[in-house]
């Protein structure tokens, strides 16, 4: 059985969907060949799940270059960074997911260390220029509003990475039960695909849940009832939608007119931070609510969803 890490595309070849973004790159990675030189620093733009952590270990793996992870909410100091960037070595490819979270301070060091690969330490009090190996860094965001922008300018390859189309997800999945030396069908691989909100993430994930609900309950054997039925243990309807999702425009249905915020948090059972970042970015984005002025308003397309789930 393979293990969520052979899921991953370990080259661009494999790697399905953002043909633009992979043009880009493979074209940048051999010129640094035959230049001789690191890959230019690369910042990847894009929403969570979408697969940067992915690309990044894919740019390393094609480029020759040692590959180094770092969570950007665990630098918080100048020290931290300092500590990061004295252990870098000839060639490294860093990567620096939620980059955006680093602090002004933390971003001023990491900047002047990518354009001059120097870094100015304090020692005995007195403040050394030293010279640090050639790396490339690679940045990982989804809030490019939270990089300064001497720190966006210092990317000299700057890609977004755009949402997977149904057919991208329905190659991912097949990919995924490829790994994992399972046979799967066209229709079945479609149906889970368009559950994943367009996300590889959970398509690893779901494609699992599938195959766990196939051996226990038909032989290993996954088909259209086996998908069904996982789908409906982990409260997953036929449009992505989890139960919150339908709690939540459910309520919009019922009132038919703006909601406020407040009262969406406080019949949710959450707050609103949590309403507005993990719950509401795939309705809006699949277009079965809506955001104004005044509130938030069910769609034509989410009362569809409401009445044709009512109905069923």
């Amino acid at each position: 059985m393979a293990t969520e890490k052979n899921f991953r595309p370990q080259t661009f070849d494999d790697y399905q969907g953002q043909e633009k973004a992979k043009k880009i790159l493979k074209i940048a990675i051999k010129a640094a060949e035959i230049k001789g030189t690191c890959l230019d620093h690369v910042l990847l733009a894009a929403e969570s799940g979408v697969g940067k952590t992915t690309v990044a270990r894919i740019i390393a793996n094609e480029s020759g270059q040692n590959f180094k992870e770092y969570s950007g909410p665990s630098i918080k100091t100048v020290a931290d960074i300092t500590d990061i960037l004295q252990q870098v070595d000839e060639n490294d490819c860093i990567l620096i997911d939620e980059i955006h979270s680093l602090k002004k301070p933390v971003q001023e060091v990491l900047f002047l260390a990518m354009e001059n690969f120097t870094l100015n330490v304090n020692i005995d009090g007195e403040i050394i220029c030293q010279q640090l190996p050639h790396f490339t860094i690679i940045g990982a965001t989804t809030e490019l509003s939270g990089l300064e922008l001497p720190m966006r300018n210092r990317f000299q390859l700057q890609i977004n990475l755009v949402p997977y189309t149904d057919d991208n997800m329905t190659d991912i999945v097949k990919n995924v039960f490829k790994a994992m030396k399972v046979e799967v069908n066209e229709e079945c691989a479609r149906l889970i695909a368009g559950c994943t909100r367009g996300v590889p993430r959970n398509a690893n994930s779901y494609c699992r849940r599938v195959y766990d609900v196939a051996l226990v309950t038909n032989n290993g054997i996954v088909n259209e009832e086996v998908v069904y039925d996982t789908f409906d243990l982990m409260d997953i309807n036929e449009y992505g939608l989890n139960g919150t999702d339908m709690r939540y425009l459910q309520l919009l249905y019922d009132n038919r007119k703006s909601t406020g915020l407040d009262t969406i948090a406080l019949a949710l059972g959450t707050d609103k931070k949590s309403v507005e970042t993990v719950i509401e970015p795939f309705l809006f984005k699949s277009g079965v609510a809506t955001k104004g002025p005044r509130g938030r308003k069910i769609t034509q397309k989410g009362v569809e969803v409401i009445e044709s789930l009512t109905i069923l």
